[in-house]
């Protein structure tokens, strides 16, 4: 009995340490694409308002938020936030709010993950990855089976 009290009082800090589950996943880029756009479930599961301030994604030469808006008749991307209210769940999807990369230097390729991290306005960073499904992907990829590895990615050949 004493024994598991002490491994939950370890193993306490681990399960609490991450505020925010990150789901998230990306298409595939065709050859020479110089730009991507990341998708995904943002989960707060802390007491307080989580605001992403940076991503850093070592593939790309910076990222940002973006909203894709119809302005008479005309697709167009503003800038965005990500602001997830304490117990609350934020989506990212394709044709609305996402994560864009920009100056992307290597290939995104199907069945991929790869690792980038959020930086949020209270100081905290936390590390993630995004599964790559394939050219026309419009949701999370489930079906993907992860190959390979270095050092910009989990897995990846």
């Amino acid at each position: 009995m004493r024994i598991c009290a002490v491994l939950m009082l370890v193993a306490l800090p681990l399960w609490a340490k991450s505020d925010v589950v990150v789901q998230a996943w990306s298409r595939a880029t065709p050859p020479g694409a110089s730009s991507a756009a990341i998708y995904g479930l943002f989960e707060n599961n802390s007491s307080h308002e989580m605001r992403v301030a940076e991503i850093r994604f070592a593939g790309a030469r910076h990222a940002m938020i973006h909203r894709t808006v119809e302005d008479e008749g005309m697709t167009r991307m503003v800038h965005g936030e990500i602001l997830v209210p304490p117990g609350e769940r934020y989506e990212l999807k394709p044709g609305g709010l996402h994560i864009m990369l920009m100056g992307v230097s290597i290939p995104l390729l199907k069945g991929c993950l790869y690792k980038f991290q959020i930086l949020w306005e209270n100081g905290d960073s936390t590390n993630h990855e995004f599964v790559t499904g394939g050219y026309g992907q419009m949701v999370f990829p489930a079906d993907v089976e992860p190959v390979g590895g270095d050092a910009v990615t989990r897995h990846c050949p």
